[in-house]
């Protein structure tokens, strides 16, 4: 890599490298890692924070809560204490912390050149940032992207999911959440857990509209125990600085609350660019590579993707500096998890029953609760489920979902099979540790050909 400079002269050399990648989260950092073990020569641009919005102000920080707030809760049940919000943020930052300082390890390990600034892309191999000015073989935008603010009445009122992961002030005894689903879903149960009473408002007709029904039957079943208010189909019409004014089934209605949160989604950040990159929907078109409209520049994450995860967002950049090097990708990109860390955690991968049976698929369904499962009675956990679908034709898995539990940590399994297209049959010849979570999945396996053990079915003779 060339990186000669005179600067007493005022001279600036240009920087000539293979790759540059504009942007260090998942997408950004995991691709520039992979290239330099490749063998590539590549200089990482970030205009924030190494880990961008997952590490910094997505997932990680909202996990870290929420793990620490249920576990705040289940001991309250046994023994009275004083909350501490202070220690809450303190361990949720030195979590934070902790993977800048390995992320920002593994870049100098691997010899990649990192330099912070606001990065502009000025021709198809050219990205100039601060004083200088870099040529490269291929440019990889991984930008991201922020909180979607809907254009409502008010909306100046009401926190984005920045501002509440950030959060320096009392908690307040109310909140109401515009948004059920990820991000509304999480931040309700966070709050649940730490006493505060919370109102959701979802346009959709149910809360996360994207996954089975059955998830969010459960799910609201569950919040509206815990004391949650949920109203579905609803439409916003005005927020004030404590109150959100809603239409209800043509009805108006107010929700009182001294937070007051945009849970909306999010949106991607452009980068600039002096060239015109294809869009749509504000998302840079790219094709199953990562490849855009301009040959030598790719995308990936969530400047390009319509699912936002980050653990997509890695993938996509992988596959795509496989596509650089002329290599087959590594990633599936048809079979992608999605996770929802409540409690209990829910998590769904391939297709739902509803979108086999809109192909017109016959299907086979496989269901077990969790309720009989002894590592559920150990941990003292809640109520959930497991449930399988499968081609009839074929036996071959098309999806499942999971809620209980660590959901999150044993979805990959379903997404292996799925990834691999392995059939029912495949899948019932494991044999499983006991006890574990994963007996519950065999149990369902089974469930196809109403074989599970520990379900009592109906005989006839």
């Amino acid at each position: 890599m060339d990186q000669s400079r005179n600067r007493r002269a005022g001279v600036y050399m240009v920087i000539k490298t293979e790759l540059v990648i504009l942007g260090a989260g998942p997408a950004g950092y995991e691709a520039a890692i992979h290239a330099a073990q490749c063998g590539m020569q590549v200089v990482l641009i970030e205009k924030d924070q190494v880990g961008g919005t997952c590490l910094n102000r997505g997932c990680i920080p909202t996990k870290s809560l929420l793990y620490q707030a249920h576990q705040l809760h289940t001991a309250a049940q046994y023994a009275a204490f004083d909350f501490d919000s202070d220690q809450l943020r303190r361990q949720k930052e030195e979590t934070v912390a902790k993977l800048q300082k390995g992320i920002a390890q593994l870049i100098k390990g691997n010899q990649i050149q990192y330099i912070t600034g606001e990065a502009r892309i000025i021709d198809a191999q050219t990205v100039c940032v601060n004083d200088e000015t870099i040529e490269a073989e291929h440019i990889l935008i991984a930008t991201g992207s922020k909180a979607s603010v809907p254009p409502i009445p008010g909306i100046e009122h009401a926190m984005t999911s920045d501002q509440v992961l950030a959060w320096d002030r009392p908690l307040p005894k109310q909140a109401v959440i515009i948004g059920a689903g990820v991000i509304g879903l999480e931040f309700a149960d966070l709050l649940l857990d730490l006493g505060v009473a919370v109102t959701l408002l979802e346009a959709a007709p149910r809360p996360l509209i994207q996954a089975d029904r059955e998830i969010a039957q459960n799910l609201q079943m569950i919040l509206k125990r815990r004391g949650a208010q949920i109203h579905c189909g609803v439409s916003i019409t005005q927020i004030r600085a404590s109150e959100v004014d809603y239409l209800e089934k043509e009805k108006a209605q107010t929700a009182q609350g001294e937070w007051i949160i945009a849970a909306t989604g999010r949106k991607p950040v452009l980068c600039d660019c002096d060239l015109e990159l294809l869009q749509e929907r504000g998302r840079l078109v790219t094709d199953a590579c990562g490849k855009t409209s301009i040959p030598t520049i790719y995308a990936a994450g969530d400047v390009a993707s319509q699912i936002q995860l980050a653990h997509l967002a890695s993938a996509q950049a992988i596959n795509a500096v496989d596509a650089m090097l002329g290599r087959k990708p590594q990633f599936d990109l048809t079979c992608i998890p999605s996770c929802l860390y409540t409690h209990p955690e829910a998590a769904w991968v391939g297709l739902s029953e509803e979108e086999a049976q809109a192909q017109g698929r016959e299907i086979l369904i496989g269901k077990t609760s969790t309720l009989g499962n002894a590592k559920s009675m150990i941990e003292q956990a809640p109520r959930g489920f497991v449930k399988l679908i499968a081609d009839a034709a074929t036996r071959q898995i098309l999806g499942g979902i999971i809620v209980g539990a660590h959901a999150s940590d044993w979805i990959g399994t379903i997404a292996q099979a799925v990834s691999l297209h392995l059939t029912v049959d495949d899948c019932q010849r494991v044999v499983v540790a006991h006890p574990t979570w994963s007996e519950a999945l065999h149990e369902a396996l089974m469930d196809v050909d109403q074989h599970a053990i520990h379900t009592l079915y109906s005989r006839s003779r």
